[in-house]
């Protein structure tokens, strides 16, 4: 099953019993809360060993951007590389302007 706009419409903020995941394509899928959230996901193999890395969450990023992204994370994978560990790395990165910027500014004053 691919999933659509109008499936995720329907599924959002819908409790559930238990948590439960839908494929899409191309190893990525969503995964579904009890409370209704709902998460993009990839899945992916890395050194024998499966890996889950979260991409984002609906409706905050849009199922277009989802498969964008996670083409992203795959092009990263293909070149050998662990997608989490490049996730991670890029976040550091965006944290660590954040508080160089807030300490420009503070010092500033």
């Amino acid at each position: 099953m691919a999933l659509t706009d109008v499936w995720l419409k329907a599924n959002n903020g819908k409790l559930r019993d238990k948590t439960e995941e839908v494929a899409d394509r191309d190893a990525m899928s969503v995964r579904l809360s009890p409370k209704g959230k709902i998460t993009y996901q990839l899945r992916y193999r890395i050194h024998g060993k499966q890996q889950r890395i979260d991409i984002g969450s609906y409706p905050l990023m849009s199922l277009k951007d989802a498969r964008a992204e996670s083409q992203r994370l795959r092009a990263i994978l293909e070149a050998g590389n662990d997608p989490k560990a490049a996730k991670m790395k890029s976040e550091v990165v965006v944290l660590e302007d954040t508080i160089s910027s807030l300490f420009d500014k503070w010092y500033k004053l």
